[in-house]
Order: structure tokens, then C-alpha cells, then sequence
């Protein structure tokens, strides 16, 4: 039956790297279009089909197209592939794709084979350097991200259905912007309107009540009837102040579209031809008198509203909220005390009538478009017109109104105009909607997934990088009723509070909502404009100081005003997170800004300006660096959306210019008038920037909030008017006029001025307030006649020697009146007996009711109406009216700014601010370095750099420098910096320098990225007139940033004294030596702050890869690395090339290659660490030159001192003694005998000894190392007693037996490091052609022991095998080698155990050759590391060492076959020498020195020959070339015993250590090369021989194969993990030895059974035998 194979593929692994004969089961060779199941049910390892590809040809797609993304649906059958041909040149800080760039989103169906286009446009801004592998299908929703653009979608049903071929009638792209596939949805930036506003451009014939317009209609301005008018370009102008309204708006009736307009009263000057006129009316009503008016006309009238909207788009999506409306309130009588009101106001404490009179509010809601393009171009399905109360949370609804209905009632104008008629909202927003300030949409994404319905980004920006400040001013002034604002016509009753303090901030937003935080000015101190001072964020509004500081007749309020000096900046940089402007002005033709123009209208009464052209000239004679004209592409600020595109532009003439747009451009592109004299009229043109900066806001913070007015019944300067019975109880204060006044408290106004009364006694009855007060309005009696009057005037609580600090007021005591002796009775009256006047019962209200009176302190200043005042010749007394205090604010706890209705795109602003500034709006050649080696004076901006104007031009006049404001990037302010002038006379006269002027040098931190980024405020002061305030911001990475400088070290040495078991490689003050420096140029240890250290290997040169263990700590430089311990047998020896890594500012490994920038920095060193194994001491060494014994058996040891003579030549291991014990027979070929006992052994042949017959062994010979004599009789170490004596560990028995006893100390001293060898070496000489020379090799045994100062002679210890470093010796387990040969020879002793490392004798050999000796050698090895005991107190170094003790017993010798042959006996030697296993000096090999063959040359490796490839199994034979052949693979060790390779080498010099390639082939066979020794040893072979019984053809076949081990090293592993190289413990069962010897299964020696298998072979152990044949 034919063999059957099977194999399950469960692993589902196709694996084309091994050998089929070694595949693993359950992998597979090779496959296709299939794919094995892994699922956990019953089909695991079921094939399954693999989706493969077609090709779509014949496709009218373009060529030269990447796919970038691909996403298929299953349910649809569909697939989507996103195309580009664009690749982004800089993908870390992209740039957007130019126009003729292709970029397209195709669906395919499988099924049909149609494609369909669904999305096409430059708008895109796809790149085949940013793969979309973030695709995800919701419905019909066709979401992704490309980790370039922010994340989008589409509707890929609508997208189809616009395209020819789909459902709608209407074709084209439905999504053409990027804002209308964006996942984040169009931020309406703009509150609603509270007001109407048209300007007019007046006709000929003007007066100062009458004016006509042309191009209008009377129904277009019906409205504005009751508007007020402004005109500012009358002299003098006619401004709100002058209260002129417009009272009727008649047609002409001789010519069309001509309007006549009548206002009341004149205005202050008639308007001239082409003057504007301005007509702005409040949207705020009271509809009292219009009977079919439908709203509720009381439902406002306790109500503080605010009104908001969003947007309703397409997919059912909305917008964020618009920025509310401010309170829409006008209170009745128009805020103002009518006759009464003021007595009414004391009597009931309230005012009545501060009630909203406003019942129909026209809401103006801002459209991004024009209302008939909302759909096509915002998607925008409706609007929801939002309803918020004062002090409420909830947001209401108020309308929905459909995108139809608004694109029919306002058409192509960019508003609608909605009449709220006090109507109740019908529904409130969900509270997710009210806190909802912005879509939590990342900027970019890398990686998108869906779950449910939801979509999750993953490895995102979340947000943009703001400017760092804004420069700008503030100041609270008075409404500006000139018509530049309109605030003062849409809240004429709103006014800033006085006595507050306010922080002003703008907030800036990307046209989609992301907001940045509130940024601040950069403006610290303040400064003047024309004459007027600003203040920075922060300002307080103070009261007034004098009567004169406020005309309440013409005051409407007043506003926080905010001059900005800068325009806002951002640069792109994708790195630092920063997005730029969304609107980029375009500088293609010159440095100056925009470009000027000149001329205005073509004709009278014909603007340039149409639906789709505008008409210029360019004004390039006065102004010819403000040339920068739109071109084609190019962006223009739009009349009814944000921007148009130019579509075309001619040049008819030399100036003239007419641009073509897509829509009407804004009537901000008319020619401005009154200018300054020399000032270009600048307009510009812009490129689009999607996800820039778009909009601001400006937001305040105002914690002061709740407070009350007092509305007071009178205030009492003094005390009043005693009667002769209230005297009696004491009199009044004669002398607290203007020092303490008194007030009559009832109604409400007893809680705004509450009593304090906490911890107070219970027969208390006057209680003091802690309420402050402050002066509003005070008591007067006034005397134009007789009788006076009471009446009341302004107070003004503030001191000119105060400053702007209020003065305010504390009542001391509140009590009833009778309390204070102020009853109706104890006040004086007419007449009678008075003290401190008359009528003292006449100036408190309601006395008689004994009401709470409050005593005040006015030390500060005065407030009220004396008791008694002279007037008119006689005196008259104070008498109630309305006195108001107002009580200090409660202070919020929350830190919020406030949004405010001031916003705005950031375009129209920074054009605004470059287009008025007549003086130094930058500076030119403005360069910086400021780097981390910068010393104090040097300039950080290498060259002078000029100021110049907005034309780009250097400003001419002489300017005083100086830095008024410097703040690093956290806002801190910071003087290390300076501003100096050129030297007059020089080429820099008239510019500045930058220079650095801190005593010591900067230091580039961790933080520095974002900390030390320096913004500046440089005041130029001209020699006349206002100083100019240039803001220069500091950029992350660029201006104004500290640059790092790349950090030194020195050139460390090779590391050469390391071994595996040094813990600390490269200590900290190594790390110091080398005087790392972190570039600064600081003198001091700043020099190495921040430094951190990284090691690697070095990359430049092949070699060892590091060990994992190495641990080099980063803030020191400290190397350690993992010691031997347990089974960690320690590091690999060999050369590391490692590469020392020096980052600065706290970087981490990362940041290691960086050498400039603006982030850490590195350099590096490389040098080598050598682990090399930890050498043997030289005192317990055989030195070198008693390695080997002499051709004539004389030794070549020296006498050791103190050793007994007798240890010569003839005693030297190799007596032998016989006794006697019957007869002895014949054995097979007369050379062996059985034992028997006899006498001493001598040359020649004692008497009566047969020949043939053994010897026994009659010597014991010990070899000593240790820290003594052996034979001192003393009781210092090592005794008299070290050997004999019971109880001393070495068997008492074998001392019993043998008396003649020889010692030999092996160096000077104990083991106390490395690894020690040792060799038991037999030498056989020739009998020169007589009988062969036959014996067996004595048995050794290894003892040790460790002395200590308290135990100076302490027992010896038997080695055990799991001691010896290649685990060989006695062992019960046949799968380890129990002897060191083929068969062992019975022990005489049978001692000691079986599990110690015991060295038995072998079989007889037998030297038949008669021209060379035989040369017998077995081996161990010990490691001091796991022999000494730590624990007894003393270091290696400190202690005696590890002792050790080997015996050589039972070496037998046969007698020659007859006496004649005596006089040529050839006597057998066994020596022992010790040296060190990893730098072998006395490496014996037949009595010659492999060290000496090799070169003699310190730490030259031994070259072996070694299998080509490795092997999976720890026995399997490879054959290794023979040296005579020309092919070898080469690998060194340091050791030439193959049995004792611990690391192999891929080179004699390099110590690069061979690391096999994988698991499988981590075992090689190696050999000794000994083709790479000079002179030329023998080989040593195994020995295949007999029993001592002569079994198996005796004494014949004796040689075997020559020496081969099979060695496993540590592989690289599948998981990734790199090999160490270093020798491997055998897999066999048991404690296998870890190099074995393997055989040639395919030459099996007939002699020995079995030979066939190769762990017949296993039990060999360290033997080697050199035996020539004849």
C-alpha cells in the first residue's frame, strides 16, 4: 500500500520559505485565489474563494490617474474609487492643489458595469501622497478622511442623481465647495440685525432738507421713513445728535427710478453732488396704536429676549448657533423720570416705567449667499429663527421657514428680514443643542471607522493652532453717532457699565466653526491714538468726575471702542497646527500692500460696479509698489457672499482694468473717499485657504454682575433738626456735616441695604451693613423763589486726587428711627425750643411710622441736603425727593467672557487696518537668529531692518525705537531684548536692530518649542505726533522663535574591559568625562541641561545587534546591563559597535538624527564595547612553560617551592606495583593478565613477575590549587591535614589502600575569577618495534572547596556534573554520557556516587604503532561565578578562592612479553594542567601547545571548520570538508576544544558573533581547522574500542572517526527577537551535555553494535585519543 501523507491547514499560513520535506503542519506551500478559514466554528480550515480583480477597460476616466482610495459595498454592489493625478510636494505641510490638477470620486457597479462621476474639482485637494484608508458607508452618507483635508462626506444618492444620466432634471456637480462636502457644517458667523440700513449717493441739487436720489424707488425706501440721517462728508456733518429724520419719500413724476426724500429738522449742511447720505432706522417697534397688529403686545413687556438662528441643511443636518442678539429692549418714556416719576420712584423704591416697550422686532438674519442661491450653494434647506430669555438656559424656537420660502421674499439680497410680533416660541432645542458651540469635527484625521450610526476618528487634530496675541487697544468712550457705527440706532439704551472693569477678547474661527480660545492683546502698557489713550485687554470704566465729562443730552451710551493696530496673521504650517488666514492676500507683483486705484463712478450716477464686472484704474504712477491686480483664479470680497471668483480680467488701456467674477464684488471695491492726502486707496485680491482663519468675534469678560439702585427718599447731609425733648436724651453731632448723612429705609430698599445680623447679642437694636454703596444721584432744594424746592442732581463719586477710583459709602448703623433718638417727637418743629434747626421732622419720609433709618459715612465726600440752608434771605430746610445709591456688584465666579454682536470676517478687518494706516504698518529685511548659542549684545536679527508705510515704501522721518512690550509664548512679559538705532553717518542710519541682552546665553528646553517664542511691541515715535505701534508675533518655529543648536561630546575610547558578568558598562562620571554640551553657550552647568543619552548599535558598520538588556539610563548616560544569574548565562561575548546618542532639551529617542531646528537636537560617537569573558587569575594558571612532558617522559613542571624532591620523573603519576594473588592465566594474544597482588613495580622486571601481567597502580597522585603549601604541617590553609585525616571529603578508603602518595600545586594561588580548564592528559611513547605498549588511563576525580578566615581547612566537596560547564560525567540517565569512552572499566573503589563528575578509566589502548606515541586527553571546566558562595562575607578579590583537588588513581600499565624487552620500556604519563577556558595559554593537544601553534598571539581566535547551514537536531552528523579541499565554512572560537565552544565568530579579528538565521537551523557541526596551526597537529578522533575483557576484537580496532561536535546556538527567533549566539543547553532529555559528538551514520563500525544510530554515540563525553595505525 503506497504511502499516505495528510496534513490539515488549520494554521492558515502559507509559507514559501522552508523546505516542503520540513514544512510545519498545518501550513501549505502554495495556493490561489483561495484563503483558508480561521474563524473558531466548525469551517476552521475550510477553503474559501478570495475576492480577486478585473480590469474596467474602455473607461473615458483620464489617464495619468492614481487610486487613492477604494471602498466597496456589498449591499449596493457598488464600488467607490477616489482619483487624483496630484502629488503634493511638501505632504508634511501640504499645499493646496492647483487648478489643473485632476481629482475625482467615481461608483462602479459590479453588476451593470456603469461608473458614475460623483464629485470632481481642484476643491478636493486630493494627493497620492495621502493613501484615504478611512472609508466608511452610512446609509447613503459616503464619509472619509485623508489625514490632508478636514474630514468630508456626500450624499451619493444626490451626487448621482446631478450628474447626466441620474434622476434630476437640472445636471452639473451638485458639490462644487469644499464647505459643501465638509463633515463639519458652515458656521454662521454673523448675529442678527437689529436694524435697517441704506447709504445713498445724492443727486445735484441738494439742501439742507431736501435731497433726490437716482436709481431707486420710493417702495424700496418706504421703510425708512422716521430713519435718522447721517451725512459725514457735509461740512460740518450731520450726525445722530442732531435727532434728523426723514418724514416723507416721494417719487419724481417727470423721470423714473428718482426719489425725493424730506427730512425734519435741517440737516447741518446741504449734502453736494455725489455725497452719501445714510438712512439707519431701528428694527425695534411699539405697536400700540395699529389696531390689526396681531401680537401680544404686553408679552415683551417684562421679558429681556435675545435672538439667534441656525441653519438647516440638505441631509438634515444643522449649523452651531449664530452669536446671539444683545437684549432687544427699549424701556417706556424712553428711560427718561417724566413729571412725578421721580416722587413716585422714592415712594414704592421702584422704577415703573423700566419696562421693554418694544412689542415687533424685525430680525435681519445675515445669509452666507444671496437667498436665492442658499440650496445650490450652502446646501441650506431652511432657517430656525432662535428665541433665548435673559435668565434662561433654554433655547426656543421660534419659526422654522423653508430655503424656498426665504429665496422668494429676499431674492438675490444676502438677508432676510423676519417680523418677530411677540409670538411665543412653539418648541425648545434639546440641551446638546444648547451647549453646543461648535461640531466636534477634527481639522485632519488619519483613520475613520463607523459603529451603528456614528462615526469615530481616530489618530486626529482636533483643533487649530490660534496666533499667539492679537495687537490691538481698547478704550469705553462714547457711542460714535457719526454713522461709522450703527450701535447706537440698534441699542440706543445699552451703555457699558461704569465702575466695572472689562477684559476684551477676540476669538478667531475657521469658516466652519472651530474656534480658537479667547486671545488676548499683546499690548501690555497702553498707547496713544491722536491724543487719546488705549488701554490693552483690560480696562475699567469710571465714573465721571465732573458734570462736564457727560452731556446727557447727546449721550447715547457708551461702548468699549477697539483699536486694532496689526492686522491678524497666521502662517500655514501643518506641523505646528497653524492654518493661516482663509483668505490670503495675493502679493504676485510687489512688496507693497494690495494694489491703489484711482477714478470713481464711469459716468454720474453709473457705478463701476455690476453684477458680474468691476471697473478700475490702477493708480501705479503715485503708488508703484501697490500694483498687486487680481488675476485670473484669484478671489474678490463679494456684495452678496463672501468672495467672488475672477473669471477674466482685460486691460483695455494702459490703467484701466475690468475684472470679470462669478458674482457681484462688494461696494468696499468703490473708490474711497475722503482719504488723507498721500494715502493710496488700497484694495486687494485674495487666494482661498479652506480651513483657515475666517471670522472673529470679539468676546468681554465682566464678573461684577447683580447689583441694585436704591431709589432713596432723600439722604440727610448731617443729623436734623432736635426738639427740646429729644435734646434731653442727648444731643446731636453739631460738626457731622459732610461726614455722616442719614436715609429713611421702607420697601425693597430694606433688603438692597440689609442689616448684618449674624453674631448679635438679642438686645441688640442697631446693626451696621456691609453692603458698599456708591452715589448715583443726590437730594438738592433748589430756591429760585420762595419757598425752596427739593429736587435732586448727578453725584459724582470720585476725587480728582483720587484718580479714577470711586469713592464709596458704608452705613454704619441701621436701627429704628426711635432708636436714634429720631422719632417724630425727638425731631424739632416750628418754633419752640430747637437745637440744629427747624423742622427736623420734615426731612425723613413717613417719620411718624418710625421707620429704619441708616446712618452712612461720607468722610470720603459728602452726599444729600443739609437739615437747614440759608437762601434767599432766609432759611429753608431739606425735604424729601429722590436720592439713588447703587450697591457694589456681586462677583461672579465665573471666569467667561461674554459674546458680544461684534464679529466680523477677519478679511474685511485686516483690509480695514492696512487701508488706514498712514504710518508704520511693518518693517522691511526684518530677519531673525536667535539661537541657543546667542551671548549677551549680539543681534538676533542679523541685518538692520527698516520701517516702512502701506505702500511697501521706507517711511521717511526720523523714529525713536524702543520695545514696549515683549511676552514669550506663554504670555509672560520678558526684557531680554533691546531695540537699537544704525549709527548715524552709516549705510544702517535710519534702522534698527534687534539685540539680545541678558547676561547669560539662552538654553534651548523642552519647552522652548512653545515658550521661548517672542512676540514684540515696537513703539516708533516720530519727532511730531502720535507714536506708531508695530506688532511683530513670534511664530512657533520661525520669527521671533529660539532655535536650538546641536549638541558636543567628546570622542569616548573602546570600551575593552567588560565582561558579562560587569553590571555597570559606562558608569555617569564616563558619560561627564566626555563633556557633553547642549550647545548653549552659557559658561556654566547649564551647559548640560536638558541633555538626555540613548545607545544603538552603530548602524554604519555590520556587526552584533546590542543586547536587549543593555539599559542605558537617559538622564545620566549610565550603561548596565543584565549579569549572569540562574539560567541567563549572561551576554554574548563579543564586539558591540555601538553608537552614543546625545539629544538635547529633553528629547526622547526619536528625536536622535535631528541636527538643526527648532526641536531637539543630537549628535553621536561611536565607539566599540568588547565583552570578553572575565579572564582566569594568573595564580591558578599552569604557566606556559610546563605545559607538555618531553620526548624522554622528563617533565618540563618546575619545582614548585616547598614540594618534596621525590616528585620526579620515575614517581611522577607513573609508578605501578603488583601483588601477587595466585596464578595468572593466559589471555588472548599473552599481552593481558588478570589482577593480581604483587610487589612494587620496578625497571627492570622484578623476579618471579610473569611477564604480560598488569601492574597496579601504586601512585596517587593529587594536583593542588590553592592558596598553600599542601604539605605545610601547620594550620594555616591547606594543612598537613588537606588530605588524609577522616572526614575531609576525599574517601578515607582510597588513602587506606595507597600510602605512597604524591602531591603537585598547580600555580600560586586559588581560583578566584573566569573559568578554569583543566586537561587530563596520558602519554604513551613507542617500545621502538618492540611488543605494543598497552595500559589504561587513570580515573580523576574533581574535588573543590571555599576557605574562609573562620574556616581555614574546610571538607572537601566532590564536583557534580550540573557544576562541570558542559554537564559531562557520571550520570544515571542513559540519555547522558556516563563516562568519558566506549566502555568504562569497573572501579576499583566503585566510588563515589554516580552523579559526580567522575573521569573513569577507559578500555585498554594499545600502542601498536612503533614510531609515534599514543596521546589519551579527557577534560572539565569550571565557572568561579557558580562555585563561590557569596554569602560568606568576603569579596573574590578578598577571599582565598575556590580550592581545587584532583586525583589520578588507577592508571594501569601491562609488563612487556619478555625481559629482553625491559630495557626499552615505555613508561605511560598522566599530567594535569589548568588554564583559562576563554584565553588558553597551556592548551595542550598531544603534548604540544595550540596556543603556541596558533600564533602565540593574546586573544586569537581558533579558526574551525563548521557545516555550511545550520540544523534543526542536537545529533543530526553534516559533513565537513576535509582542510585538503578547496571549499570551507569558517567560523572562529576562543576556545580550541569544540566541546567547550561557547560563541562562534564570524571573523579571527572582529569578534562579530554568528548568529544563526532561524530556529531551525540552530545546531552546526564543527571541527577544529587544524590546516590554521603551524606546525601541523595530529587530529584527535574518537575512540570506538573494546572492554577491558578484550570483548570485540581486543586491542585491533581501536581508531574511530575523527572529532566532531554538534553545537546549538541561540537563533533568531520567528517573533522578531535577535539570538544572543551563545551556546545552547542540549534538548535532550535530562541535564544533556550541551555539545555533543556526532558520528557518520553512513560509516558505522562493524565492531560496535547499533552503530547505525547516533545516540549510540551520545555517550561519549570529553575523551579524545590520537592512536596512529601501522
Amino acid at each position: 500500500m503506497a504511502q499516505e501523507i495528510k496534513n490539515t491547514f488549520l494554521k492558515s499560513k502559507m509559507n514559501k520559505d522552508l523546505d516542503d520535506r520540513i514544512l510545519p503542519n498545518g501550513e501549505y506551500r502554495d495556493a490561489r485565489n483561495i484563503s483558508v478559514g480561521r474563524s473558531e466554528d466548525s469551517d476552521v480550515g475550510a477553503l474559501e474563494n478570495v475576492i480577486g480583480n478585473n480590469l474596467v477597460a474602455g473607461t473615458d476616466i483620464e489617464n495619468g490617474l492614481t487610486i487613492i482610495g477604494i471602498k466597496e459595498s456589498n449591499s449596493l454592489n457598488q464600488i467607490f474609487v477616489f482619483l487624483t493625478d496630484y502629488t503634493d510636494p511638501n505632504p508634511l505641510n501640504p499645499t493646496n492643489a492647483p487648478s489643473t490638477s485632476k481629482h475625482y470620486i467615481y461608483s462602479y457597479n459590479n453588476t451593470t458595469g456603469a461608473y458614475i462621476r460623483l464629485v470632481q474639482g481642484e476643491f478636493l485637494n486630493f494627493s497620492t501622497t495621502n493613501r484615504i484608508v478611512g472609508i466608511n458607508l452610512i446609509e447613503n452618507l459616503l464619509f472619509w478622511t485623508d489625514n490632508r483635508n478636514q474630514p468630508r462626506k456626500i450624499n451619493i444618492d444626490v451626487a448621482r442623481a446631478f450628474e447626466p444620466g441620474g434622476l434630476s432634471t437640472t445636471t452639473g456637480d451638485y458639490y462644487t465647495e469644499e464647505h459643501q462636502i465638509s463633515v463639519a457644517k458652515y458656521n454662521p458667523y454673523q448675529p442678527i440685525s437689529l436694524y435697517n440700513r441704506v447709504d445713498l449717493k445724492v443727486r445735484a441739487g441738494a439742501t439742507t432738507t431736501t435731497f433726490t436720489l437716482e436709481g431707486t424707488s420710493r417702495a424700496e425706501l418706504i421703510e425708512f421713513i422716521g430713519a435718522t440721517v447721517v451725512c459725514t462728508e457735509t461740512n460740518p456733518p450731520t450726525q445722530g445728535v442732531d435727532f434728523v429724520e426723514v418724514v416723507s419719500i416721494t417719487d419724481s413724476f417727470t423721470a423714473p427710478n428718482i426719489v425725493t426724500v424730506t427730512v425734519s429738522p435741517a440737516m447741518q449742511a446741504a449734502p453736494l453732488t455725489g455725497d452719501f447720505v445714510s438712512l439707519i432706522k431701528s428694527t425695534m417697534t411699539n405697536k400700540n396704536n395699529e389696531a390689526q397688529w396681531p401680537g401680544d403686545p404686553d408679552y415683551l413687556e417684562d421679558r429681556f429676549v435675545r435672538f439667534s438662528y441656525r441653519f438647516k441643511f440638505d441631509d438634515n443636518e444643522y449649523s452651531i448657533m449664530a452669536p446671539f442678539t444683545q437684549i432687544a429692549y427699549i424701556p417706556k418714556q424712553k428711560g427718561y423720570f417724566i413729571n412725578g416719576d421721580e416722587d413716585a420712584a422714592y415712594q414704592s423704591t421702584i422704577v415703573g416705567f423700566m419696562e421693554n416697550t418694544v412689542q415687533n422686532i424685525g430680525l435681519v438674519i445675515p445669509l452666507p449667499t444671496s437667498a436665492n442661491k442658499m440650496i445650490a450653494d450652502y446646501k441650506i434647506s431652511g432657517i430656525e429663527i432662535l428665541f433665548r430669555e435673559s435668565d434662561g438656559l433654554a433655547v426656543k424656537v421660534l419659526e422654522k421657514i423653508s430655503a424656498s420660502e426665504i429665496s422668494g421674499e429676499s431674492g438675490i439680497d444676502s438677508y432676510y428680514s423676519y417680523e418677530y410680533q411677540s409670538r411665543k416660541p412653539y418648541r425648545t432645542l434639546p440641551e446638546a443643542q444648547t451647549v453646543r458651540v461648535y461640531d466636534k469635527v477634527p481639522v485632519r484625521a488619519f483613520s475613520q471607522e463607523s459603529a451603528g450610526n456614528r462615526i469615530i476618528y481616530g489618530n486626529f487634530r482636533d483643533q487649530h493652532t490660534p496666533p499667539a496675541n492679537i495687537n490691538y487697544n481698547c478704550r469705553i468712550t462714547k457711542k460714535s453717532v457719526t454713522g461709522a457705527y450703527n450701535n447706537w440706532i440698534e441699542y440706543p439704551n445699552h451703555s457699558v457699565k461704569r465702575n466695572r472693569n472689562y477684559q476684551v477678547g477676540f476669538v478667531l474661527a475657521d469658516k466652519f466653526g472651530r474656534q480658537s480660545p479667547v486671545l488676548l492683546s499683546s499690548v501690555g502698557a497702553g498707547s496713544e491714538n491722536s491724543g487719546t489713550f488705549y488701554s490693552g485687554s483690560t480696562i475699567y470704566s469710571p465714573y465721571d468726575l465732573l458734570k462736564t465729562d457727560t452731556d446727557v443730552d447727546t449721550w447715547f451710551g457708551d461702548a468699549i471702542q477697539v483699536l486694532v493696530n496689526s492686522p491678524i496673521e497666521s502662517e500655514i504650517n501643518s506641523a505646528a497646527g497653524t492654518p493661516g488666514l482663509y483668505a490670503l492676500k495675493q502679493q504676485n507683483a510687489s512688496t507693497g500692500e494690495g494694489f491703489a486705484i484711482t477714478g470713481g463712478f464711469v459716468a454720474s450716477g453709473v457705478s463701476p460696479i455690476t453684477e458680474t464686472t468691476w471697473e478700475f484704474f490702477l493708480n501705479n504712477a503715485t503708488y508703484g509698489n501697490n500694483i498687486n491686480i487680481p488675476v485670473v483664479g484669484d478671489y474678490l470680497r463679494g456684495a452678496r457672499q463672501d468672495f467672488v471668483k475672477v473669471t477674466a480680467i482685460t486691460n483695455p488701456t494702459s490703467n484701466k482694468y475690468i475684472v470679470t467674477t462669478d458674482g457681484r464684488v462688494s461696494d468696499t471695491y468703490l473708490r474711497t473717499l475722503d482719504l488723507p492726502p498721500s494715502t493710496p486707496d488700497l484694495k486687494f485680491a485674495y487666494t482661498i485657504n479652506d480651513l483657515g482663519w475666517y471670522s472673529y468675534k470679539i468676546v468681554v469678560k465682566q464678573t461684577e454682575q447683580d447689583y441694585y439702585n436704591v431709589y432713596l427718599p432723600g439722604i440727610l447731609n448731617g443729623y436734623p433738626g432736635q426738639s427740646s425733648a429729644g435734646a434731653d436724651n442727648g444731643p446731636f453731632p453739631a460738626d457731622e456735616v459732610n461726614l455722616t448723612a442719614h436715609t429713611v429705609l421702607f420697601n425693597d430698599n430694606i433688603n438692597k441695604i440689609p442689616r448684618d445680623l449674624a453674631e448679635v447679642g438679642p438686645d441688640q437694636k442697631q446693626f451696621r451693613s456691609s453692603v458698599t454703596l456708591y452715589g448715583i444721584v443726590s437730594n438738592t432744594m433748589i430756591s429760585p423763589s420762595s419757598p425752596a424746592i427739593p429736587s435732586n442732581a448727578q453725584y459724582y463719586p470720585r476725587l480728582q486726587s483720587m484718580g479714577q477710583n470711586a469713592i464709596s459709602h458704608t452705613s454704619t448703623a441701621i436701627a429704628a428711627a426711635d432708636e436714634f433718638d429720631m422719632a417724630f417727637s425727638d425731631l424739632s418743629a416750628t418754633g419752640g425750643t430747637t437745637v440744629g434747626g427747624d423742622h427736623g421732622n420734615k426731612v425723613f419720609y413717613q417719620i411718624d411710622t418710625k421707620p429704619l433709618i441708616a446712618r452712612i459715612s461720607t468722610t470720603d465726600k459728602p452726599i444729600g441736603q443739609q437739615n437747614t440752608t440759608t437762601g434767599l434771605g432766609s432759611p429753608y430746610n431739606m425735604l424729601p425727593y429722590l436720592a439713588i445709591y447703587e450697591t457694589d456688584a456681586v462677583e461672579s465666579l465665573l471666569d467667561i467672557y461674554w459674546e458680544t454682536t461684534t464679529s466680523g470676517l477677519i478679511v474685511d478687518l485686516n483690509q480695514d487696518v492696512a487701508s488706514t494706516n498712514v504710518g508704520v504698518v511693518g518693517f522691511e529685511n526684518l530677519n531673525w537668529e536667535f539661537k541657543e548659542d546667542t551671548t549677551s549684545g549680539q543681534s538676533v536679527t542679523p541685518s538692520y531692518f527698516s520701517a516702512i508705510n502701506n505702500e511697501g515704501e521706507p517711511y521717511i522721518g526720523d523714529l525713536t525705537p524702543s520695545l514696549t512690550d515683549i511676552r514669550n509664548g506663554l504670555d509672560q512679559p520678558n526684557t531680554d531684548f533691546d531695540i537699537v538705532k544704525g549709527a548715524v553717518g552709516t549705510i544702517n542710519e535710519g534702522k534698527f536692530q534687534i539685540i539680545y541682552t541678558r547676561s547669560v546665553s539662552p538654553i534651548y528646553e523642552a519647552a522652548s518649542p512653545t515658550r521661548d517664542v517672542y512676540s514684540f511691541e515696537v513703539t516708533l515715535t516720530p519727532t511730531t505726533g502720535d507714536p506708531f505701534v508695530v506688532q511683530i508675533n513670534g511664530v512657533e518655529g520661525g520669527f521671533g522663535a529660539l532655535e536650538n543648536v546641536q549638541p558636543t561630546v567628546n570622542q569616548p575610547g573602546n570600551v575593552t574591559s567588560a565582561t558579562p558578568s560587569t553590571a555597570t558598562l559606562i558608569s555617569a562620571n564616563d558619560i561627564a568625562a566626555l563633556q557633553p554640551k547642549n550647545g548653549s553657550a552659557t559658561a556654566d552647568a547649564g551647559q548640560q541641561a536638558g541633555l538626555r543619552y540613548y545607545i544603538k548599535r552603530n548602524p554604519s558598520v555590520p556587526g552584533n545587534e546590542l543586547p536587549s538588556n543593555w539599559s542605558m539610563v537617559p538622564t545620566t548616560g549610565e550603561l548596565t546591563q543584565n549579569v549572569p544569574n540562574g539560567d541567563f548565562e549572561g551576554n554574548g561575548l563579543a564586539t558591540y559597535n555601538v553608537r552614543l546618542i546625545v539629544v538635547d532639551a529633553e528629547g526622547d529617542s526619536d528625536s536622535v538624527g535631528l541636527s538643526e531646528g527648532y526641536e531637539p537636537l543630537s549628535t553621536f560617537r561611536n565607539f566599540t564595547i568588547t565583552l570578553n569573558p572575565t579572564p582566569l587569575n594568573d595564580e591558578a594558571k599552569t604557566p606556559i612553560g610546563s605545559c607538555v612532558v618531553n620526548g624522554t617522559g622528563q617533565t618540563l613542571f618546575p619545582q614548585s617551592p616547598g614540594f618534596p624532591n621525590k616528585f620526579t620523573a620515575t614517581t611522577f603519576s607513573n609508578q605501578f606495583s603488583q601483588k601477587q594473588n595466585g596464578a595468572i592465566p593466559a589471555l588472548p594474544g599473552g599481552v593481558f593478565g588478570h589482577w593480581k597482588w604483587g610487589v612494587p613495580y620496578t625497571n627492570p622486571r622484578p623476579s618471579g613477575i610473569p611477564p604480560g601481567r598488569w601492574g597496579t597502580h601504586s601512585t596517587n597522585c593529587v594536583y593542588y590549587i590553592g592558596s598553600s603549601n599542601p604539605m605545610d604541617s601547620g594550620a594555616g590553609v591547606g594543612s598537613a591535614n588537606i588530605y588524609f585525616g577522616s572526614g575531609k571529603g576525599i574517601d578515607g578508603a582510597f588513602y587506606d589502600q595507597y600510602r605512597d602518595n604524591f602531591y603537585h600545586k598547580i600555580g600560586t594561588g586559588g581560583h578566584k575569577k573566569g573559568k578554569i580548564h583543566f586537561t587530563v592528559n596520558t602519554y604513551a611513547p613507542n617500545r621502538s618495534g618492540l611488543v605494543p605498549n598497552s595500559f589504561r588511563m587513570p580515573i580523576a576525580r574533581f574535588y573543590y572547596r571555599q576557605p574562609t578566615p573562620t574556616n581555614l581547612n574546610p571538607n572537601w566537596t566532590l564536583l557534580r556534573r550540573d557544576q562541570e560547564i558542559n554537564q559531562v560525567g557520571v550520570a544515571g540517565n542513559s540519555n547522558s554520557p556516563t563516562n568519558d569512552g566506549p566502555t568504562p572499566i569497573i572501579d576499583y573503589y566503585a566510588y563515589p556516587p554516580a552523579n559526580y563528575a567522575i573521569y573513569n578509566a577507559f578500555a585498554t589502548i594499545i600502542n601498536n604503532e612503533d614510531q609515534n606515541p599514543v596521546f589519551v586527553q579527557t577534560q572539565r571546566a569550571f565557572d568561579f561565578d557558580k562555585l563561590f558562595d557569596f554569602s560568606q562575607g568576603q569579596t573574590p578579590e578578598e577571599s582565598f578562592g575556590i580550592e581545587y583537588a584532583i586525583t589520578l588513581s588507577g592508571q594501569l600499565q601491562a609488563y612487556p612479553a619478555s625481559d629482553a624487552q625491559d630495557t626499552n620500556l615505555g613508561i605511560v604519563r598522566s599530567y594535569v594542567v589548568a588554564d583559562d577556558l576563554n584565553f588558553p595559554t597551556c592548551a595542550v593537544w598531544q603534548n604540544k601547545n595550540l596556543y603556541t601553534l596558533n600564533g602565540s598571539q593574546a586573544n586569537k581566535l581558533f579558526r574551525y571548520d563548521t557545516s555550511t547551514t545550520g540544523i534543526d537536531g542536537f545529533t543530526e552528523w553534516r559533513y565537513i570538508n576535509d582542510p585538503a579541499q578547496s571549499t570551507h565554512t569558517y567560523r572562529f572560537a576562543r576556545s580550541p576544544y569544540g566541546d567547550y565552544v561557547t560563541e562562534l565568530y564570524t571573523d579571527a579579528t572582529s569578534n562579530v558573533l554568528f548568529i544563526p538565521a532561524a530556529e531551525n537551523q540552530a545546531y552546526l557541526n564543527i571541527k577544529l581547522d587544524r590546516g590554521n596551526l603551524s606546525p601541523l597537529p595530529f587530529q584527535y578522533q574518537n575512540l570506538i574500542g573494546t572492554d577491558m575483557y578484550g570483548n570485540n576484537d581486543p586491542g585491533q580496532v581501536t581508531i574511530g572517526q575523527h572529532i566532531q561536535f554538534n553545537v546549538g546556538l541561540d537563533p533568531d527567533k520567528t517573533d522578531g527577537t535577535t539570538g544572543t549566539g551563545k551556546k545552547m543547553p542540549s534538548s535532550l532529555s535530562g541535564p544533556g551535555v550541551s555539545a555533543v559528538r556526532v558520528f557518520d551514520p553512513n560509516n558505522p563500525n562493524p565492531a560496535v553494535p547499533n552503530t547505525n544510530d547516533p545516540q549510540n554515540y551520545l555517550t561519549k563525553g570529553t575523551l579524545r585519543v590520537f592512536k596512529p595505525t601501522n
